[in-house]
């Protein structure tokens, strides 16, 4: 059998007690909501499941003014596979696309039963990137002063491929960024393909090339990150 290289992210719930930790903070919304209200509930009920999603501990989701969400990740290594597994995800079901901020700090406050309330400098960096993005761009990247320029130049080239799979490799990528180990045969099957199929959407969406770069970047985890 030959194995799927997946990582391993093994990640003790007891690390996320402690707000002064280092959290990631995604921040987003819908492109071209207005246009078709059918896709925004498709879309966001792809964005629960998502949340939902086993490996993603002690992550936190709410939704906002209908086509806006937002995600607290007590693990900011996770942040690139994250928005990569959002917009597989939002492809893979014809939804809308969405802009998407990550801002990495310290959290004071996670919010009492939502994330209406939630406060801290990994919102506020969060927020205001999305408020700021560059022209042409969508998504973006805000750590304060101490963020190594390597991440930045990651999500930007990340926000660039993720925009050019089709529906069917979205289908595929959405099921290799789960980082739960099984075979190709078994992957193949639960997308519901041949493994010829499977290999060829597979391939053809370059995902596979980012193997180090997802090991690289949860490997740091949001180490140095200041209130800069």
């Amino acid at each position: 059998m030959i194995h799927l290289q997946r990582n391993s992210l093994a990640f003790d719930p007891r690390k996320a007690q402690s707000l002064r930790m280092t959290h990631a903070v995604l921040t987003g919304d819908l492109i071209a909501s207005t246009a078709s209200p059918d896709r925004v509930e498709r879309s966001m009920a792809t964005l629960r499941a998502v949340a939902d999603e086993p490996w993603l501990t002690a992550l936190r989701f709410s939704r906002f003014r209908g086509d806006g969400w937002q995600m607290s990740l007590p693990r900011p290594g996770l942040a690139l596979r994250l928005s990569l597994r959002i917009a597989a995800g939002l492809a893979a079901v014809d939804g809308l696309p969405t802009r998407i901020s990550i801002g990495l700090g310290r959290i004071d406050h996670p919010g009492t039963f939502d994330l209406s309330d939630a406060s801290g400098i990994a919102f506020l960096r969060s927020g205001r990137g999305l408020d700021h993005l560059a022209r042409g761009r969508v998504w973006a990247i805000d750590g304060g002063t101490a963020l190594p320029d390597w991440t930045a130049g990651l999500i930007a080239l990340a926000d660039w491929q993720a925009a050019r799979w089709t529906r069917g490799q979205a289908q595929v990528v959405t099921d290799w960024l789960n980082p739960a180990p099984r075979t190709q045969d078994a992957a193949a099957l639960a997308t519901g393909l041949t493994r010829q199929a499977w290999k060829a959407r597979l391939d053809g969406s370059g995902i596979v090339s980012w193997t180090q770069a997802l090991h690289a970047f949860e490997a740091w985890d949001g180490a140095g990150i200041t209130d800069d």
